[in-house]
């Protein structure tokens, strides 16, 4: 395939017109629904951290509401200098910390060492358990200069009491401490320490609905990079790995979003004087733009089926407009190449359907003006030299005829003179160039050679005219009806049959079409010549086609339609062969006489 050919254009043409704007609709479809996604995930995200945050901190506020309740017991400081030794002093620390342990869900176990009795108390679900210590549990120290810490998760464990005496109780599992000292207030005496385990279902319960586990993460983060809670169990309590993350974070505002190469990260700040802890939701961007990447497969799908069709679609087209285009330029090779009588087919009806149809009027005009201007002539001349049967000079012919017949009246010998008048004005007939002449004409042609004929057979021929007034000055072709008379006397007289008969007729069978029967009574034509016959009249004439001189017998017959057909504009002037009963033969005329301006040709 040529690239410079109408087709791989139109091919090209079609395929870049729409390829380029699918692709760049899937291109934009795509990068406007990852703006469009990212922006609405980003919303509901930082509301939903936002809601997660407030609920951590309400949380915590009320655990921290909780721990403070030792200074809502105003007999709780005094009790603590009291205990071990006095009982009631210590059922009234069991119920306060009993209470602070109900005081809100996840509570687990309450420990309490008072620096003055020198005795820790751990209040579980179960017993209260106490030992006298001169010094607490060394990893219930941290609470700080400001006297709260939360401690991040860790694994539970007994504050030193002995797992014998505690074997009923389980320790494997992870719990975050609130650690708070007790002081005399409004002196910074510290008398005590109270330490909060709780366990992680509420962290658990209120996260849980922040995030896809599937497909996305959340950390809660306290300020050293421990992890508070995950969804993987593993990795609470450990070291967040994400630490250049962190330390952006911690640049940051209380909340916002950062994205890297890998996911969007958005987070928010607990509050700073409570836990200072930071939530954390990491979402990749396999899941951001999930939506967008699915979106651009049905596209490049449907980009593709597109394509497909389109290519489909092209050929197809292509075919459909260059295929006619080359079917017409072969038509036009053969006929630079001489062969001009090509049967050129319109095969659609648009654009290049009209313009073969015209180019083949074109071609129908050219051979008929050939056939007009040249063929018409030499069939005419042929026919006269066939006629004449000899290469004498009409001339001289003529004017011998016509010195007899002036000897002849001399004799008085009026016959002789009549008979060489009738054959002389035949040859003058023949001897003009016109192609066309008026019925009268032809009829008076006709006339002159029958009486010829009258002469040679005398009473056993008998000929009858009948010509419709209106009609003899209508003008039709020359020399169409004496091949037809003649046909009887080379094929059909036979005096078994008796007297021959020959009647001419001439009639208007509508305007501007004459009728004209040639009937005779001689011997009918065979059954199976006559239907080949018929079948020969009927053929199609080409332009320019000359009589098959190997069928002699029709050679006058095919001469007539030839010329009766070459002066109609549409080929519709037709010659008819039937048999008459009992014997004998017809020929039936049917001519428009509405002819073109005859051509002059000059002749000897």
């Amino acid at each position: 395939m040529k690239f410079h050919s109408i087709r791989s254009r139109l091919i090209w043409f079609l395929l870049i017109a729409v390829t380029l704007p699918l692709l760049l609709s899937m291109t934009m479809t795509f990068v406007l629904t990852k703006q469009s996604l990212r922006e609405q995930a980003t919303q509901e995200n930082e509301r939903l951290i936002f809601q997660g945050i407030t609920n951590l901190d309400n949380y915590l506020q009320g655990l921290n509401r909780a721990s403070i309740g030792v200074y809502n017991d105003p007999h709780f400081l005094r009790n603590l200098a009291k205990i071990p030794d006095d009982y009631r002093a210590v059922a009234e620390i069991y119920t306060t910390l009993q209470t602070m342990m109900n005081a809100s869900s996840g509570i687990d176990q309450v420990y309490l060492h008072s620096f003055e009795a020198g005795q820790s108390t751990l209040i579980t679900s179960t017993v209260p358990l106490r030992e006298f210590r001169l010094e607490p549990f060394t990893g219930s120290i941290h609470y700080g200069p400001s006297g709260l810490f939360i401690q991040p998760s860790h694994m539970k464990h007994l504050y030193g009491f002995s797992a014998v005496s505690y074997a009923e109780h389980s320790t494997k599992r992870q719990v975050f401490t609130l650690h708070r000292a007790i002081r005399n207030i409004p002196a910074s005496e510290t008398l005590g320490v109270l330490a909060i385990d709780v366990d992680l279902e509420p962290l658990r319960s209120i996260c849980r609905q922040l995030y896809d586990a599937d497909t996305e993460e959340l950390f809660l983060i306290d300020r050293n990079g421990t992890i508070v809670y995950s969804g993987k169990e593993a990795s609470i309590g450990t070291h967040w790995k994400e630490s250049g993350l962190l330390n952006r974070i911690s640049k940051e505002g209380e909340h916002g979003v950062i994205e890297d190469d890998t996911a969007l990260h958005v987070y928010g700040k607990l509050d700073a004087n409570l836990s200072g802890w930071t939530l954390v939701k990491k979402i990749p961007h396999r899941t951001l733009y999930l939506r967008a990447t699915r979106l651009t497969q049905i596209n490049a799908v449907i980009t593709g089926a597109a394509l497909l069709l389109v290519i489909v679609a092209t050929l197809w087209i292509s075919i459909k407009i260059t295929e006619p285009i080359k079917r017409l330029t072969r038509y036009i090779n053969q006929i630079q190449s001489g062969q001009l009588d090509v049967d050129i087919r319109a095969m659609s009806n648009d654009e290049i359907g009209v313009l073969s149809r015209r180019f083949r009027q074109m071609m129908d005009t050219i051979n008929n003006l050939i056939l007009r201007e040249y063929k018409l002539e030499l069939a005419n001349k042929t026919h006269q030299l066939k006629a004449l049967q000899a290469q004498i000079n009409p001339h001289f012919l003529y004017n011998t005829l016509q010195s007899i017949g002036t000897l002849a009246l001399q004799h008085e010998v009026p016959r002789i003179y009549s008979l060489l008048s009738s054959l002389a004005k035949m040859l003058r007939y023949n001897m003009r160039d016109h192609t066309v002449v008026t019925l009268k004409e032809e009829a008076e042609h006709v006339k002159q050679y029958l009486d010829l004929q009258k002469e040679r057979f005398g009473e056993q021929l008998e000929v009858t005219y009948q010509w419709e007034d209106e009609v003899l000055n209508d003008r039709v072709p020359k020399m169409i009806l004496q091949p037809l008379v003649e046909n009887y006397f080379k094929h059909g007289a036979d005096p078994r049959l008796g007297p021959g008969e020959i009647r001419i007729t001439g009639s208007r069978i509508q305007e501007g079409i004459v009728k004209i029967t040639v009937e005779n009574n001689g011997i009918s034509i065979p059954q199976a010549d006559l239907e080949q016959l018929q079948h020969m009249l009927k053929r199609p004439l080409k332009a320019y086609e000359e009589p098959d001189t190997s069928e002699q017998d029709s050679i006058g017959l095919r001469n007539v339609l030839l010329r009766i057909q070459l002066h109609s504009e549409d080929g519709s002037n037709t010659l008819c062969v039937d048999n008459i009963l009992p014997h004998g033969v017809r020929y039936t005329l049917e001519i428009r006489t509405e002819v073109p301006t005859e051509i002059h040709i000059k002749g000897e």
